[in-house]
């Protein structure tokens, strides 16, 4: 993961000076790719749960049972 101070340096070397709008789309982009790997982590986990499941549980406002995702 990129520092700060990494990060800053990246888009001052891009553009040729401190660049704001980079330096924000590049803080966006590592964090999405962060939120990515917790999620892929959390299937790997299995850590999943039907369609079905996912709906049934919001109607009735409560958490799913932990189980593993299956094919209809």
């Amino acid at each position: 993961m990129l520092s700060n101070a990494q990060t800053k340096l990246m888009a001052i070397q891009q553009s040729g000076g401190l660049d704001a709008a980079a330096i924000e789309k590049t803080k966006e982009t590592l964090a999405l790719l962060k939120i990515l790997a917790m999620a892929q982590a959390d299937v790997d986990a299995g850590h999943v749960h039907t369609w079905d499941e996912v709906i049934d549980a919001i109607r009735s406002k409560r958490p799913p049972e932990t189980c593993a995702i299956t094919k209809d």
